[in-house]
């Protein structure tokens, strides 16, 4: 092989490398990037690069996070539903639960420029808050659930991941892997 092929080879190779390398770090932008995808990353181009690549590995974990907390959300609901119909919340939550559906709801209602959550009491209340309502109603759900250990633990620890990705710091990876892997846990548990 001539030693133009090689050079010209070694060249490609080192470009496509530099090019996955810009793309990765969010200073170059991806041929098929969608156009919200491009008007971020325009958006984004002028931030630093510790910022830029943190909001990237972030992503993942907010998308665990979202699906997880509303897949609890969607159990209790759907249960409760299915056994008291659609005013269950005002059956089964705790006091101190429906007193921190109306301050939240108060709260929305003095912004009204600002759009609220989704209507349903349940999307009012904290992650650990699932946990505790699954658990006062435990007679409801023991045949779904190995048992209050297994949940407490899922829902614990999730919230703790939960309260640094909601504050916007970032995530370190085997915290990110324990939310997948709880994540799984209760896809494999409740479907």
């Amino acid at each position: 092989m001539s030693e133009k092929i090689k050079d010209f080879v070694f060249r490609g190779i080192l470009a496509t490398y530099a090019k996955r390398e810009l793309e990765s770090s969010g200073l170059l932008r991806p041929p098929d990037m969608m156009v919200e995808e491009r008007g971020d990353h325009d958006l984004f181009a002028a931030i630093s690069a510790g910022i830029r690549g943190a909001s990237f590995h972030m992503q993942r974990y907010y998308r665990l996070l979202f699906v997880f907390e509303n897949l609890v959300r969607e159990f209790i609901n759907g249960r409760f539903l299915e056994l008291d119909g659609a005013d269950w919340f005002d059956k089964r939550a705790n006091a101190q639960m429906k007193k921190r559906y109306e301050e939240r709801r108060s709260t929305e209602g003095k912004h009204q420029w600002h759009i609220g959550r989704n209507t349903h009491p349940i999307y009012y209340l904290d992650f650990g808050d699932l946990g505790l309502l699954i658990i006062n109603n435990w007679n409801e759900f023991k045949d779904l659930l190995p048992n209050q250990a297994w949940l407490q633990s899922r829902i614990q620890e999730a919230e703790r991941t939960r309260n640094v990705i909601a504050h916007t710091n970032t995530l370190a990876a085997e915290e990110g892997d324990r939310l997948e892997m709880y994540l799984r846990d209760w896809i494999r548990q409740v479907g």
